[in-house]
């Protein structure tokens, strides 16, 4: 049974900071997600000052495949200020029809990354929302002033790559000018110049392949190191074992973009965990760098923090036990 009070907290962690004095707020839920969750981001929307709260559930359908939202969900979400998605992971996630409708309404979303409620109620949904902000933004306000960013650990990886637009802070929190928030969170998220990743990086933790355009297998939690070599921005070389094959494998049905490195992510979250799906990637002491695509990062800012890179992958791959570098000098977090 999970805890009422963690389910309580991290509702409000992600209410306080997104919900305004008077705004029509919006939760899109499926009928596959518990009531209690519901219950709980209803509450905490209303209890933060919210204008009116609303709950959308969608009924699941039987087929996924090119799914799209229904019409009246669509409609409202161009209506609300702010809209909480909480459907589950099946349905599809952060670049879809609703997200399109409601950023071209010049409205805010927050995408619930953990929404299975045993996750939600745990981890990094209990960060401190005012300090996980003020240490992402510390750690992407340095990177954006930066010509390079270098990491390294004990495990090998000494990767540095070039800098040439902003680093987008991402705490859970939907920014202004992106009008996005992934919650629970925790990373400062560089688009990096393109052409400029040198040296190896050893993702030994977690994967996650974004499937952009058709569907496919994935990584999870890592079975044993893939080491990554990179030259001029592109992958010049995958060695390994069993984990090492199955990236391959994916790559090599993908398209020739996907090797191109096009994000590092820097983990700043001292609550999340190492499990097997996204919130890996939060955890502080890691790092993550994404190969394909990166053109849509910043969704509505994304001419501002999105690359130049199209490609019908984004694979997300984490390394533990990291240090990072930024001009040649090491960041080190105030707290943990």
């Amino acid at each position: 049974m999970f805890p009422f009070h963690e389910l309580r907290r991290a509702a409000w962690n992600l209410a306080s900071g997104n919900v305004n004095p008077g705004e029509d707020v919006l939760i899109v839920a499926s009928s596959d997600q518990p009531p209690e969750l519901i219950d709980a981001i209803v509450a905490a929307c209303d209890f933060a000052g919210a204008g009116s709260t609303t709950a959308a559930v969608i009924a699941c359908p039987a087929q996924m495949d090119n799914y799209l939202h229904p019409s009246p969900v669509v409609a409202a979400v161009k209506s609300a200020d702010l809209t909480v998605v909480a459907t589950s992971m099946r349905f599809p996630r952060a670049y879809d029809d609703l997200s399109e409708a409601l950023f071209s309404a010049g409205k805010r979303q927050v995408l619930i990354n953990n929404a299975p409620l045993d996750d939600f109620c745990r981890g990094a949904s209990l960060a401190n929302p005012e300090e996980l902000l003020e240490i992402t933004r510390e750690l992407a306000s340095q990177v954006s002033n930066a010509r390079r960013v270098r990491i390294f650990s004990e495990n090998g990886t000494d990767l540095t790559v070039g800098v040439c637009r902003p680093c987008l802070p991402l705490t859970g929190y939907a920014e202004k000018d992106t009008g996005f928030g992934s919650f629970p969170s925790g990373e400062a998220m560089l688009s990096p110049e393109e052409g400029t990743a040198e040296g190896l990086f050893v993702a030994d933790a977690f994967g996650q392949v974004v499937y952009l355009s058709d569907q496919g297998p994935q990584l999870g939690l890592l079975e044993d190191p893939i080491y990554l070599r990179f030259k001029n921005g592109s992958l010049t070389d995958i060695s390994g074992g069993r984990a090492a094959v199955k990236l391959e494998n994916i790559l090599n049905c993908a398209d020739q973009n996907s090797r191109l490195l096009g994000e590092l992510g820097l983990g700043t979250n001292p609550n999340a965990r190492a499990i097997g799906h996204v919130e890996n990637k939060f955890r502080r002491g890691t790092a993550h760098i994404a190969l394909g695509d990166n053109h849509l990062i910043g969704w509505r800012a994304s001419a501002t923090y999105g690359g130049e890179i199209r490609s019908n992958r984004h694979i997300d791959l984490v390394s533990d036990g990291i240090s990072i570098e930024v001009d040649g000098s090491v960041f080190n977090f105030p707290y943990r």
